[in-house]
């Protein structure tokens, strides 16, 4: 499974994950066949990349689920939405609308049975700062959750993660919206949310006092940095420095209008870079302890330069994954199945995961398109699989822990 982004879909590609619309209506079927209707159609909606079944000869992946059902995650964020924008024209919130949007989303938590950080976000930054507070608490409870918060913790903890960002509705759209980087001064402007959340949050009745601290502290550093007071260390709100993990999180991870969403073992790298800085390290641990840095079905390359796909992520093992290697350095397939457990070989490890584009590069054809329907198509420059690995196979040596090429 790869997500692939609108504008490099081809006919014959196969949908690896329903596909919804913003009201969470279903638009196309796990398993369906895209063609080029389908392709135009969803270029028109408000998505930027799907999910693209990428074939597996031995057909024994098992994804794990996500964080939230898309369905849930797209029900919350056409209500807080809604609830935001009835905010800014009523200078009022509704308090029950978002604490039954949080209730739901701690809800669908408790009762999933992954405890691993993965999240699929496929929608355009034209609802970004909606999806962005949903994303948010969704990361933020999880963390709460396995860090075996009481109900009134997660609730408050929730609460304050989803309504962090309350204050960007005073920030004007020309702003918000911008295509590009922010300027110095709309930057300034932008900082101001901080204290824009916490003032509507204030005059707000009855919600606690908690959610005010998240709001005003979210952009507040570990080191005293941040803004708006430059706070530091325990002065900030454990809530806060919470949010402030899954809050950068999720922007890199995110696609913006200026730039194109990282893979989460590059906010891996970004993140662990600031801690101890912006983040509070203990915190931090814990994050990265339970964040699918390498997802299953994710391609990467190796230190010795071959390809592999990730199986399966061991619990608390998220940097040594279970593997199965599928090509070498001169993109030639494997012909034989070659499994390796990173746990068991210290001398071999991921550097990186592939982009999409090298991934379209590498599988173009069986793995990533079911070649029988695409031919029946028309698509006859498609290969099969077994042409394109032909004889291609080096053997392994378990005990020196090399290919021998």
């Amino acid at each position: 499974m790869q997500k692939i982004s609108i504008a490099n879909l081809q006919p014959g590609m196969i949908v690896a994950k329903n596909i919804y619309d913003a009201d969470a209506n279903l638009l196309l079927s796990k398993d369906i066949v895209l063609t080029e209707r389908y392709i135009e159609r969803l270029k028109t909606m408000s998505l930027a990349a799907i999910y693209i079944a990428t074939k597996d000869p031995h057909n024994n992946i098992i994804y794990p689920e996500d964080i939230l059902r898309e369905q849930t995650r797209l029900k919350a964020i056409k209500s807080i939405s809604n609830t935001f924008q009835k905010c800014l024209c009523k200078k009022k919130l509704d308090v029950d609308a978002v604490s039954e949007v949080t209730q739901g989303i701690i809800d669908e938590i408790m009762q999933s049975r992954s405890r691993m950080i993965q999240l699929t976000n496929i929608m355009s930054f034209d609802e970004y700062t909606f999806s962005h507070s949903v994303n948010v608490c969704a990361i933020a409870t999880l963390l709460g959750v396995i860090s075996d918060y009481s109900p009134k913790r997660l609730t408050e903890l929730a609460l304050g993660a989803i309504l962090h960002d309350i204050g960007k509705i005073k920030i004007p759209l020309s702003i918000l919206n911008k295509k590009d980087r922010l300027t110095d001064e709309e930057m300034q402007v932008m900082k101001k949310h901080s204290e824009y959340g916490f003032d509507l949050l204030r005059a707000t009745s009855h919600l606690s006092v908690v959610p005010m601290h998240v709001a005003f502290q979210h952009h507040e550093n570990f080191n005293g940095t941040g803004y708006p007071r430059g706070l530091k260390q325990a002065r900030i709100h454990e809530y806060a420095r919470i949010v402030a993990i899954a809050d950068v999180y999720d922007a890199i991870t995110t696609d913006r209008p200026y730039q194109k969403a990282r893979t989460p073992h590059q906010a891996y790298e970004i993140m662990l870079a600031d801690s101890g800085n912006k983040f509070d390290t203990s915190l931090l641990e814990v994050f990265f302890e339970n964040l699918a840095i390498f997802p299953v079905g994710s391609f990467v390359l190796l230190n010795n330069n071959f390809y592999a796909m990730v199986i399966e992520i061991p619990e608390g093992l998220s940097f040594t994954p279970i593997i199965k290697v599928i090509a070498k350095p001169n993109k030639t397939f494997l012909k034989e199945d070659l499994y390796i457990d990173l746990k068991e070989y210290a001398s071999i490890y991921i550097t990186r995961n592939l982009t999409e584009e090298e991934t379209l590069s590498l599988l173009y054809y069986d793995m990533t398109f079911n070649t029988e329907k695409a031919v029946k198509k028309g698509y006859k420059s498609l290969k099969s699989f077994d042409e394109i690995i032909e004889d291609n196979m080096k053997s392994w040596d378990g005990e020196k822990n090399l290919w021998k090429i």
